[in-house]
């Protein structure tokens, strides 16, 4: 496996499972290809520092999952010897040979150990991928010496029981143990998920296998993603459900995560077995409509039992999208470190991070050797105490491949992550006082001693808050609401975003929904909040005129729920809003856009929707002869509009890799015409906002920012006019063209906002 030099000199070669610490979150890679006896480990806490381990118990074996400490293994690629490792003691219990009918080991997707070893239920479970059977073997028969008959596999269909509370589920997925139980999931036309409890019970030789229907899907707003992919994790008395929705059919990017937590010990079983579930053997979609009081009665219970988890704590998930859909789930590590879901990619091979508590999806800074063929799981494995890593540390120097161990039980703050710095704490806080913003944040990411050295800032005092104020002016800010941590951040104790909306952004003033059907005015810079009259329905789309400071700040908002209306408020003359009333036939209307003494918007039907007069009580509209153009783009476009200097124009995005077309309504013609440039300008877009403003600096003139990270350099991606490509900036330099990007706070609501620090 090739590395570059950098990541060379943090590697550590060993022959056994090192010492991990459990304050992290440690990341193992497999490749089940080239070199699939070699395992990577790597943690978040310095993701340049790998462990390359080729451990002789594990040569020859893929690792599919860990169950009650228990690693399971098999001989990939054949798949017909399985066997169960204990990394902390060593110990190896070696299954019998698989033996299946039909040859076809290769479709064998899941596997499940359902009970510790000393219980005796305990059984191995195998699922099939294109056949409704479990393929299971009794583990505790392998433990008790006084039984004399030799443990066998036993293939056994479970179709039939699934057709009796499934309409059209076929195939079991994401098998785990929660409670002393098994539990399954099955995707079913009418009700989505449909949650299966796999009850196991061991008498004498044989083993009884009976499904139960235990639930449905917890929540129905999957209306954001067109495609989701599901996933069950038990921990204890514990039952986590979560979904990873996708925007496109390529399900490359995740776009959208759910979790919900089910605590098993709460739930009334006798109310729950007091109402009956229907049998659906036979039945259409047609008889759906003759379901009793009583069947919706449990579907109800059922889903209630589910809570949305909005605060992780310190516990981590990691999907792997990449190869074989599996989960893994960390539940206690140092609290910087916690609260995620990390989701591998199936595509690009990167790692995407869920920030639970923020709603927001960032690109993990795990700098991994992954490929297509790699399999990789968060450890679930016992791990040791933060006492226990401090001990020795491996120091590689590749001399004829020594191995110098030094130690560091010497240093009061632990290992040097960096092994850069040796400058004393009161010096690099010192250094610190110097720094701001982005600075701030990547020194005080770097080590163990600068994190010590840079605390959390809330840049209150007058010294910080005047270079932070000439620090922000070079451009606009991407803020992303409820974005808390270890981002540099503006918090005020007022503010809760109601259903995630903003409306636009302008001026350095927000305006989004504080509470239902409550809208305000926000400043992120001064912490400035405003709130607006209140009305009984939520606008479609909004604009404002001017900063609400302004005697003059008009904000203009639309509304198509019974008729097409217009809405006006005058900030510093009016206590309320004037209704004005535009049609029958209702325009759905985005990106309004005040130009001079007009309002422009875009319609669904790309129709250039003109106001004339805005403000007065003749306001009239009318629409603009020429369609906005159609793109050549490959990939859905969004359309946007924007005031540029003199002029209005339309700005058309489609995929990365895909060109950025602009275009301008031209009076006299009525027609749109191309635009190849902006010159000194330069516009930041994203679902909320279009902001032109004139560039601070040559290199930032005629560029597109997007709220979208690079997946080589983390930085933020814009395209440029000049050489029509997508790159990012290395200092004042442009990057050569960026290929895999990572959304930035699509989950949350968010914004560009140009600084602005006048109250």
């Amino acid at each position: 496996m090739e590395h570059n030099k950098k990541e060379e000199v943090s590697s550590v070669y060993c022959d056994q499972i090192p010492r991990l610490s459990a304050n992290y979150p440690w990341f193992v890679v497999q490749d089940m290809d080239d070199n699939m006896d070699v395992h990577i480990f790597s943690t978040l806490q310095n993701p340049l520092y790998k462990y390359q381990c080729r451990i002789p118990d594990l040569i020859g074996r893929r690792i599919w999952r860990c169950f009650h400490g228990w690693l399971i293994l098999s001989n990939h690629p054949h798949n017909n010897v399985w066997s169960l490792y204990n990394p902390s003691t060593s110990n190896v219990i070696s299954l019998p040979p698989l033996i299946l009918k039909d040859g076809d080991y290769q479709s064998i997707s899941e596997c499940c150990l359902s009970a510790p070893l000393d219980d005796p239920n305990s059984v191995f479970l195998l699922t099939r991928v294109n056949k409704p059977t479990f393929v299971f073997c009794q583990i505790s028969r392998r433990i008790k010496k006084s039984l004399r008959k030799k443990p066998r596999w036993t293939e056994m269909s479970y179709s039939n029981q699934l057709k009796k509370f499934t309409l059209d589920g076929e195939l079991l997925y994401s098998l785990t143990c929660c409670n002393g139980k098994v539990y399954a999931l099955n995707s079913d036309s009418v009700m989505s998920e449909v949650f299966i409890q796999v009850d196991i019970v061991v008498k004498d030789s044989e083993v009884l296998i009976k499904l139960l229907f235990f639930g449905t899907n917890p929540s129905l707003s999957f209306f954001r993603c067109k495609h989701w992919i599901h996933f069950l994790k038990g921990s204890g008395s514990e039952l986590f459900y979560i979904a990873v929705g996708f925007l496109d059919e390529n399900k490359k990017t995740p776009d959208d995560v759910l979790l919900f937590r089910l605590d098993l010990t709460r739930i009334n079983w006798e109310e729950m077995e007091g109402l009956k579930y229907w049998d659906m053997t036979g039945l259409t979609y047609d008889d759906l409509d003759n379901f009793g009081i009583d069947d919706f009665q449990y579907l109800q219970i059922a889903k209630s039992m589910w809570d949305k988890v909005q605060d992780l704590k310190v516990a981590n998930f990691f999907v792997n999208l990449g190869r074989d859909n599996s989960i893994s789930y960390s539940p206690a590590i140092a609290s910087e470190f916690g609260g995620f879901v990390h989701i591998r990619d199936k595509i690009d091979n990167v790692i995407y991070s869920y920030n639970v508590n923020n709603q927001t999806i960032i690109l993990c800074p795990l700098s991994s050797p992954l490929l297509p063929t790699s399999h990789m799981m968060l450890w679930e494995c016992s791990l040791q105490g933060d006492n226990e890593e401090a001990k020795s540390i491996v120091d590689i120097k590749k001399e004829e491949d020594a191995i110098a161990v030094k130690s560091v039980t010497d240093d009061p703050i632990g290992i040097d992550d960096s092994g850069l710095l040796c400058v004393p704490l009161d010096i690099l806080a010192a250094l610190m006082e110097f720094c701001v913003g982005v600075e701030y944040m990547t020194f005080r990411a770097t080590c163990k001693r600068c994190h010590l050295a840079a605390p959390v800032r809330q840049w209150s005092d007058k010294t910080a808050l005047s270079r932070l104020q000439n620090y922000s002016l070079l451009s606009p800010w991407l803020m992303a609401m409820q974005m808390l941590g270890d981002e540099y951040y503006m918090k005020n104790s007022q503010i809760s975003v109601n259903n995630e909306t903003i409306y636009c952004s302008r001026f350095g003033w927000l305006v989004f929904e504080i509470s239902d059907l409550h809208i305000a005015f926000f400043n992120p810079f001064t912490n400035d909040l405003r709130e607006l009259p209140n009305l009984r329905f939520r606008f479609e789309s909004l604009c404002f005129s001017a900063p609400p400071t302004s005697p003059d700040c008009m904000v203009v908002g639309f509304n198509t729920i019974i008729t097409w209306s217009v809405f006006i408020h005058f900030v510093a003359r009016e206590p309320t809003w004037r209704k004005f009333h535009l049609g029958p036939d209702p325009l759905s209307l985005c990106f309004p856009t005040l130009f001079g003494r007009g309002l422009y918007a875009l319609s669904t039907n790309r129709d250039l929707v003109i106001f004339n007069n805005v403000g007065e009580e003749d306001i009239a509209w009318k629409i603009f002869e020429a369609k906005a153009p159609t793109s050549s783009c490959r990939s859905p476009v969004q359309y946007y509009l924007v005031k540029c200097a003199e002029h209005l124009l339309l700005v058309i995005v489609g995929g990365i890799g895909e060109p950025i077309e602009i275009f301008k309504p031209n009076d006299s013609t009525q027609e749109w015409e191309k635009v190849d440039g902006i010159g000194k300008h330069m516009i930041y877009i994203c679902d909320t906002t279009c902001l032109c403003i004139e560039a601070k600096t040559r290199e930032m003139e005629n560029k597109i920012y997007l709220p979208k990270l690079s997946s080589t350099n983390g930085k933020i991606v814009f395209y440029s006019l000049e050489t029509c490509t997508f790159h990012t900036f290395n200092g004042n330099n442009v990057q050569e063209e960026v290929r895999g990007v990572s959304n930035v706070a699509h989950l949350s609501a968010h914004a560009w906002v140009e600084p602005s620090w006048l109250c």
